[in-house]
């Protein structure tokens, strides 16, 4: 008579999630590296939506104290040309709010790819944000130069 053991099927192993071990040390190091250089980009993206904000307030502050120079007797030959400093502002302060997007877009986008283990990643976030600050200097340039020519 065969015994209760043999009756039951044999337990089948539960395949991980991860597709790779992480009770090798080398393999956590390496996931964790990967990681912590995730976090490092993600910061690096901030600081630039950051300085970008920054830049779009000093625009600002440095058209408001041109516009109070004008204003000053001992400068009163000095041509009153309004700057057109507001679009320049909103696009910088635009492109530093799109920054902060695509950063924590990207983050997600590799810490899921880091944790899935794919081997590709996508270069979409690395292109918005090239084609943004492009336009940006592009608007900056056409902004210039309409005042030049004026």
């Amino acid at each position: 008579m065969p015994d209760a053991k043999d009756a039951l099927p044999a337990a089948t192993p539960v395949p991980d999630a991860r597709p790779y071990d992480l009770t090798n040390p080398q393999v956590l190091l390496a996931w964790q590296r990967n990681h912590l250089a995730n976090e490092r980009t993600f910061l690096a993206w901030c600081r630039t939506g950051l300085a970008l904000f920054g830049f779009s307030f000093v625009i600002e502050r440095f058209d408001f104290f041109i516009r109070q120079l004008q204003n000053v007797p001992m400068f009163e030959g000095m041509a009153h040309k309004h700057l057109h400093t507001e679009t320049v502002t909103l696009s910088t302060f635009g492109v530093g709010v799109l920054v902060m997007v695509v950063a924590v877009w990207r983050f997600w986008y590799i810490r899921r790819c880091i944790n899935t283990g794919a081997k590709t990643f996508s270069p979409i976030p690395d292109i918005v944000f090239t084609v943004a600050v492009v336009g940006m200097i592009l608007g900056l340039f056409s902004v210039f130069w309409h005042l030049i020519m004026q």
